[in-house]
């Protein structure tokens, strides 16, 4: 960038910028004081994040001195999620926490915790990474994560997709699903609006919110874990008090991957896949495939 740039424009650049750090850091002749300071500096550094024409009279709203708070792009009764933007490394981020109604919510917050432990002790590309958890100035407990892109949900939305996009879908999500089951959990609320889709790379398909995530063989009764499947996606048998079974997840897949075959623009062909989808969101448990990984193996057969 520099190298489009003469020489007298790097001096004017230099001596603007000296000028303006010595406006932020001065008042005439007296320094200003250290908050102050700062709150100007922190004010300039959002403006350039942003990209802003100006600086806004606002303070610039950082998490932890280190997060840049973009916009709210989900929220309900007891949850909060913004998007953020590390402002050294660039890096996008996703902060969950929870709303100004539920602060005070001692089982809200064990669920937000509960959640925190099983996202850390997850690790898969097709997994959404939680980074880590901590507390905000007023003592409300907070999830840091990595950025993922839009939902299948806002995909489809937008646009069809092909026999093949659908078999890379349900190969990330089988493979995600099967890493989350051999660490010993059953997700218990896969849908299309919680897998997320990278740059639109279904290869970088990662399932999300672990809110309701269970341990295998237990009970939702047992544990403080809310019971929230998505209707439309949720096995038969979770509306009884049976023990948490991964087959339960791949009931969700085959509705997920029902949903793939009516927004296929190559339905009108024979399609293969029918079968497997119906395979997979059978109503009876003992019918499903044994795991994730014999549902993969059903996609190589075809």
């Amino acid at each position: 960038m520099t190298e489009r740039l003469t020489p007298e424009e790097m001096k004017e650049i230099a001596s603007r910028f000296a000028g303006l750090m010595r406006l932020l850091t001065h008042d005439g002749e007296a320094e200003r004081p250290a908050e102050l300071r700062d709150l100007l500096i922190d004010r300039l550094r959002d403006a350039l994040d942003r990209r802003l024409p100006s600086m806004g009279n606002g303070e610039a709203g950082f998490i932890g001195n280190s997060f840049l708070v973009e916009a709210v792009i989900h929220s309900n009764t007891r949850t909060v999620v913004t998007r953020m933007r590390h402002r050294d490394l660039g890096s996008w981020h996703v902060m969950k926490t929870l709303s100004a109604h539920h602060v005070n919510d001692a089982m809200a917050r064990t669920i937000l915790l509960r959640e925190a432990r099983v996202g850390m002790a997850l690790r898969h590309p097709n997994l959404m990474a939680v980074e880590c958890s901590f507390r905000l100035p007023d003592g409300c407990p907070a999830i840091i994560m990595e950025w993922a892109g839009a939902s299948l949900s806002q995909r489809l939305s937008m646009r069809s997709v092909s026999v093949a996009d659908i078999r890379q879908v349900m190969t990330s999500l089988l493979r995600g699903l099967h890493s989350m089951h051999t660490a010993g959990y059953v997700h218990g609320d896969i849908s299309a609006a919680n897998l997320l889709i990278c740059d639109d790379d279904f290869e970088r398909l990662k399932i999300a919110d672990f809110g309701s995530a269970i341990e295998a063989g237990k009970r939702y009764r047992d544990l403080d874990v809310a019971k929230a499947a998505t209707p439309g996606f949720a096995a038969p048998e979770l509306a009884s008090d049976k023990a948490a079974d991964p087959r339960s997840d791949l009931y969700s897949a085959g509705c997920v991957m029902k949903l793939l075959l009516e927004h296929c623009h190559q339905a009108h062909d024979p399609n293969p896949l029918t079968d497997i989808s119906t395979r997979l969101a059978d109503p009876d448990v003992s019918r499903r495939p044994l795991n994730a990984m014999a549902a993969l193996e059903l996609f190589e057969r075809k």
